[in-house]
């Protein structure tokens, strides 16, 4: 036994020596060609015989292979996407998990698909059994130490009771052993259900989602979460694809963007369309089973089409912005901006501090945090202009990443842009509706007066409604003269809405040659309280989307149809326009409510989570932002719909949509870090 034992540890060492010889201080993503790989030379012979056997009993218990690998260094990639690029590059499974270890770095990662992981806390695995002996150096042993906890708890019989053992120990252990078949059962059927509902998800996501009759078959649960996942994604595609166009018309012109100035307009209206029949869905009114399905089928549908109007100019729009090739002007254009947009952060820091200084916070909730997050985007320009630089003074062929650094910094550079302008445009918006709430208080008084004129003169039919209408009207304007000093936009709004409604009544029982002067008057107060509320909260979803949900969105799409049809209904219909005009305030408010909620949540639960993979401030906010770094117009669907589904987030797209991939079974558990 002892001589068998020094052939197979002679034969091991001869077997790492051949295939794993140490290629340097930093290796790149490999493919895996041996189940442990040791280019750092951490293993001695025995070492590897044992490792080797701890991970053949794993696959032999569970028919889940764990491959090691040892490297001197991740070559300054993060360990978590280190070691997925290698899982990726070496055609890995559902069934396949990976401890990848880089000695001098100090660095590793424990990853393993759900079920390769079966149930098993793979975090907790990596943070109290691999990591402590990988912080003593222990090589061997935390490799083996994967393998064992990955196999999970090895079952032992219970140890011989003697004659003499009491009986009620004997009930104790039956009992123990009744309440954990419960809780396995409890546990199996939860799982069963999770499972069952990732798998109908995956196969949604299969189907094709412009086909009606293909979706029919789509139970009505993952239909809606479909539903849900496709217009955050296009929405995304279709705000990034405005962005990338804005930049292509200030470089090619009109006329050259014209096929692209095309598609994304379609592509907006056909989003509007899902963005309507998700509001049906989501309004207090409750559909029967069928009309949720028709409706979801529609919202899917209007979605692919738009996705795929944004995919059809792809390759064309690729083509025209080839920025390699004029990268250093390019670059040269951003570094300018970015000067003058640095130079913009005083002033708006010095704006915003008067107006918090002069007015309540919920007259400031779409631009309050606008300074310091433009600070973050300029933060995330900056590094990605430099390595832009970087990559360009490299030969051709070499400059891998180049238009991904700058498309990086023209999309954080005209975030911030756009946070700035949104606080110039609060400070006007305020100011004017100060200027205005005078005119606006007399107005509505006037209006006051006419109705108690009316109501002197008996008769009016509508006698109840109108004195209902004016003392709503005497309220506004009590309200309006305490707040305007801390909230003048708000007031602005509650005495516009509380004088529209006065009017109407007024204009079916006044001259309507009186009453249409005043109506018309009450409009375009409504019309641009809705304009500024639904501006303020477009820009806070645009420069936040990385962050926010569907529900957020929908809102603000069904208030920009409500402003449209106010606008579309001025000359024939006042009192329907500024009804619509009111309605777009109304849903435009809800709309920052609920996306205030989603960025609070967000940052809370990356927080959690510790950050965005260390990348410091510039970086998470570029994540919130979502901010894209990939290629224009790629599809939304290619790949899958969705993606966020079954890992609990979104993902943001670059023009056209974005891209699937990772595991089919349902996410990866696990993570990296540092020992």
């Amino acid at each position: 036994m002892r001589i068998a034992r020094l052939l197979s540890v002679a034969l091991a060492v001869l077997t790492a020596g051949l295939l794993f010889a140490p290629t340097g201080a930093a290796a790149p993503p490999l493919r895996l060609a041996s189940y442990v790989v040791d280019e750092a030379n951490a293993l001695s012979g025995s070492d590897m015989a044992e490792v080797t056997q701890a991970i053949d009993k794993l696959y032999a218990d569970r028919k889940v292979r764990l491959w090691v690998v040892f490297v001197d260094s991740f070559s300054g990639s993060p360990a978590a996407e280190w070691a997925r690029a290698t899982m990726r590059t070496s055609d890995f499974g559902d069934h396949d998990a990976l401890l990848a270890v880089a000695t001098t770095d100090r660095a590793y990662a424990l990853l393993a698909p759900t079920a390769a992981a079966g149930g098993i806390d793979v975090d907790a695995l990596r943070r109290n059994e691999v990591e402590p002996l990988l912080r003593d150096q222990q090589w061997a042993e935390a490799a083996i130490a994967a393998a064992q906890g990955l196999d999970g708890p090895s079952g032992s019989a219970s140890p011989g009771s003697s004659d003499t053992e009491l009986n009620w120990f004997g009930v104790l252990v039956m009992l123990a052993v009744i309440a954990a078949a419960v809780t396995g059962l409890l546990l199996w059927s939860r799982r069963r259900k999770r499972k069952r509902r990732e798998a109908d998800f995956a196969a949604a996501q299969r189907v094709d989602p412009a086909d009606p009759t293909a979706l029919a078959a789509v139970p009505l649960d993952t239909l809606d979460e479909l539903s849900r996942s496709i217009v955050v994604e296009v929405d995304n595609a279709v705000r990034t694809s405005e962005n990338e166009l804005a930049l292509a018309v200030e470089e090619f012109g009109d006329k050259d963007t014209a096929p692209f100035r095309a598609a994304v307009t379609a592509a907006k209206t056909t989003l509007a369309q899902a963005f309507n029949a998700r509001q049906i869905l989501d309004d207090a009114v409750p559909e029967t089973a069928q009309q949720r399905r028709d409706l979801l089928t529609r919202v899917i549908v209007a979605a692919a089409k738009a996705d795929r109007e944004l995919d059809a100019q792809r390759e064309a729009f690729a083509g025209l912005r080839d920025l390699v090739i004029n990268a250093p002007s390019r670059l040269d254009a951003l570094t300018q901006q970015m000067v003058d947009l640095s130079a913009r952060i005083a002033p708006a820091e010095q704006t915003l501090t008067g107006l918090h200084q002069r007015y309540a916070p919920a007259a400031l909730d779409s631009v309050a945090d606008n300074v310091e997050t433009a600070k973050q985007r300029l933060a995330f320009a900056d590094q990605n202009i430099t390595d832009g630089r970087t990559l360009v003074a490299r030969p051709a062929g070499r400059q891998s990443g180049l238009v991904d650094a700058i498309h990086a910094a023209e999309s954080a550079l005209g975030q911030a842009r756009t946070m700035l302008d949104a606080v110039d445009s609060a400070a006007t918006d305020i100011n004017r509706a100060i200027a205005t709430l005078p005119d606006a208080i007399t107005d509505i008084q006037n209006g006051i007066k006419a109705a108690n004129a009316q109501l002197a003169q008996g008769g009016t039919v509508e006698a109840a409604a109108l004195t209902t209408a004016r003392d709503a009207a005497t309220r506004a304007v009590t309200d309006a003269q305490a707040t305007s000093g801390t909230d003048p936009l708000g007031a602005f709004t509650a005495l516009t809405q509380a004088d529209a409604d006065l009017d109407r009544l007024l204009a079916t029982v006044a001259e309507e040659r009186e009453a249409a002067e005043r109506m018309r008057r009450a409009f375009e107060q409504a019309l641009f309280t809705a304009q500024a509320r639904v501006r303020g909260v477009s820009d806070f979803i645009d420069t936040r989307r990385g962050s926010i949900g569907p529900e957020a969105r929908t809102r603000l799409a069904e208030a920009v149809r409500q402003l449209q049809a106010a606008q579309d209904k001025q000359g024939t219909d006042l009192p329907a326009a500024i009804a619509h005009a009111n309605g777009a305030t109304m849903l435009a408010g809800q709309a920052q409510t609920i996306a205030n909620s989603d960025v609070a949540a967000a940052q809370q639960r990356y927080s959690n989570h510790g950050g965005f993979g260390g990348g410091g401030g510039s970086n998470a906010g570029a994540v919130l932002g979502g901010i894209i770094i990939g290629n224009i117009l790629s599809g939304a669907l290619r790949g899958g719909i969705g993606g966020g589904i079954g890992s609990g987030g979104w993902s943001s797209t670059t023009f056209g949509g974005s891209g699937g991939g990772g595991f089919s079974g349902g996410g990866m558990s696990g993570g990296g870090g540092r020992f």
